[in-house]
């Protein structure tokens, strides 16, 4: 009987476990971005990011660079961005400490959406569960990359191979490794 309940507690908290996900498009190389912008277009993808980033809790991560560059929280979302200013800014909570911030971060769902170096940060500190990359099978000349991570992370999902507006693209997800 104790077996059974030990069993029955484990799967019980692995469902109550919330995740940490990072979800970003990177070229062949890795590149995330080109003087500060992404250098393709792919609705499809940015739907897929969309939908992804609202389900879960609908909890966003994103860098302050990343955010100015988008101009605006994004919608239908709860947006956290990572900033040394203090100044407030309308419909986002800023978070000063990043450490602090993920240490505390238990009880919800939350998607790390961007940059480099919020990505970076997030994967050395291991505290990232899962990624959900799309790799475009093409080289920007980006100067922003995503970190390695395959050491760290295992490969559990695959989409077959997609084409839109001259991209060749495909999903992936990994996880973990424990």
């Amino acid at each position: 009987m104790r077996v059974v309940t030990d069993l029955l507690m484990t799967t019980h908290q692995l469902m109550l476990k919330k995740m940490i996900r990072l979800i970003a498009a990177t070229d062949r190389k890795s590149g995330l971005a080109k003087q500060g912008f992404q250098p393709w277009n792919i609705p499809d993808d940015e739907k897929y990011f969309n939908d992804h980033t609202k389900s879960h809790g609908g909890n966003v991560l994103i860098g302050a660079i990343t955010f100015k560059t988008i101009g605006r929280p994004l919608v239908e979302r709860q947006n956290y961005v990572l900033t040394r200013d203090k100044t407030p800014v309308e419909g986002v909570e800023l978070v000063h400490d990043l450490e602090s911030f993920l240490k505390d971060y238990k009880d919800r769902d939350l998607w790390v959406v961007g940059g480099a170096n919020v990505f970076s940060q997030v994967i050395g500190a291991d505290k990232a569960d899962e990624l959900y990359i799309t790799h475009i099978e093409a080289d920007f000349g980006c100067n922003q990359f995503f970190p390695e991570f395959v050491e760290k992370f295992k490969l559990v999902d695959e989409s077959e191979l997609h084409e839109q507006n001259g991209f060749i693209y495909r999903y992936a997800v990994y996880k973990k490794n424990k």
